[in-house]
């Protein structure tokens, strides 16, 4: 496996990804991740399979996973900063001191053996090395995410706030969002 920047190119495997992670009532649109990656290249990464079973299949490496963020200069107290296909040019700032960690996802068959701990902790040493001003890490997680929450919380990440019915579900049943933190020191 190996960590890479992502490229325009790469959308349509992020969509594949996407696709294959959320329920369509929350899938972010093509050009939102045109406008992230456009916005911020240097937090949005690929984790690729290059191991000779998917270069055999495929006849190249392949994306198991994305990892997209954006640096804001605040922690927002309202939760309409957090909708679904945000602009990410009204909240990004290269100097701010809040990274955002906007979405993060690996397809099915990768979870489960480690791959997301280390791609989601990797991504994060990247960019808070490289942007030292960048003192809190931020990011929404639905609480239903039992496997998610248990990498963010294995990574020092606590939570701040509930967002109270913010992620739809295939029934109409909403559950509810949690907003954690984590300081930037822990990723440098």
């Amino acid at each position: 496996m190996n960590i890479v920047p992502a490229k325009i190119f790469d959308i349509p495997e992020i969509l594949k990804i996407e696709r294959a992670s959320f329920i369509p009532a929350i899938q972010e649109t093509p050009a939102t991740f045109q406008e992230r990656l456009e916005i911020f290249p240097q937090g949005f990464f690929l984790l690729q399979d290059t191991s000779s079973t998917a270069i055999e299949k495929n006849g190249h490496s392949v994306a198991a996973g994305y990892f997209t963020s954006e640096i804001w200069n605040f922690i927002p107290k309202t939760d309409d900063f957090f909708a679904l296909n945000h602009s990410s040019k009204k909240l990004h700032n290269p100097n701010g001191t809040v990274l955002y960690v906007s979405s993060f996802a690996l397809f099915p068959e990768y979870r489960g053996k480690g791959l997301a701990q280390s791609f989601f902790k990797e991504s994060l040493n990247s960019i808070c090395r490289a942007f030292p001003d960048i003192l809190t890490v931020l990011l929404l997680v639905n609480e239903e995410w039992k496997g998610a929450c248990r990498i963010y919380e294995k990574n020092g990440f606590t939570q701040l706030r509930k967002i109270e019915k913010f992620f739809p579900s295939l029934h109409n049943i909403f559950s509810d969002g949690i907003l954690m933190t984590a300081p930037a020191n822990l990723f440098r």
